[in-house]
């Protein structure tokens, strides 16, 4: 299982929040990248309608926002690109921790973007390797990751992907994330609100 679609989209309220905290963001070119930090911005997010939102919606489900808070992924530039194969991790102080899934909602960008996986590349997979990675803004971490410099390096190291399916985010869902993945990317601004999860796909949804 690597996605379940769903219809949950934010209200007015909160997309005017959302656009309105990414105004100037969006005035810069960068590529894909993961906007959070839950020791400085989680006290703005909670204090959102969409904190609100998001967990009314997710306690159905019986989860919620406290595994790694409430995030973005954010992009911008000028022609299409493919993103960085990747697997998900939460940081701890001197350790990395699984992120199995996310919830993610579209507020701007292409839905139909292509969401790609590779399946047999795993969270704690031995052949990964760390590597450095710098943000939009500019800070730096190391995360673990494919072995290769720079994304077409690592699609190389990967082979073609087991799946590629287009409209995974329409409006949202939850996705897989503990096995090596990425996006191709359209041109202009991209906005998807993001929650990490510590529970598969299969156990959210008993399948």
């Amino acid at each position: 299982m690597l996605y379940h679609q769903t219809d949950f989209k934010f209200s007015k309220r909160s997309t005017k929040w959302l656009t309105d905290r990414y105004h100037s963001t969006f005035e810069n070119k960068f590529f894909h990248d993961l906007d959070i930090d839950p020791l400085q911005t989680q006290d703005e997010w909670t204090k959102s309608p969409v904190n609100k939102e998001l967990k009314d919606y997710l306690k159905k489900y019986n989860l919620n926002t406290d595994y790694y808070g409430i995030g973005a992924f954010i992009s911008n530039w000028d022609y299409d690109y493919i993103g960085n194969p990747h697997i998900d991790l939460k940081f701890g102080v001197n350790e990395t921790f699984e992120i199995k899934t996310r919830f993610n909602v579209i507020v701007l960008g292409n839905p139909e973007d292509e969401m790609v996986w590779w399946t047999d590349w795993t969270y704690a997979d031995k052949r990964l390797v760390r590597h450095q990675f710098k943000t939009h803004n500019g800070i730096e971490y190391t995360s673990w990751g494919i072995p290769g410099n720079g994304p077409e390096e690592r699609w190389k190291t990967l082979g073609e992907p087991d799946f590629r399916l287009p409209n995974v985010y329409f409006p949202s869902a939850f996705v897989k994330t503990n096995c090596a993945h990425t996006v191709h990317v359209s041109p202009g601004p991209r906005l998807i609100v993001t929650v990490a999860l510590d529970k598969t796909l299969e156990e959210i949804f008993d399948k």
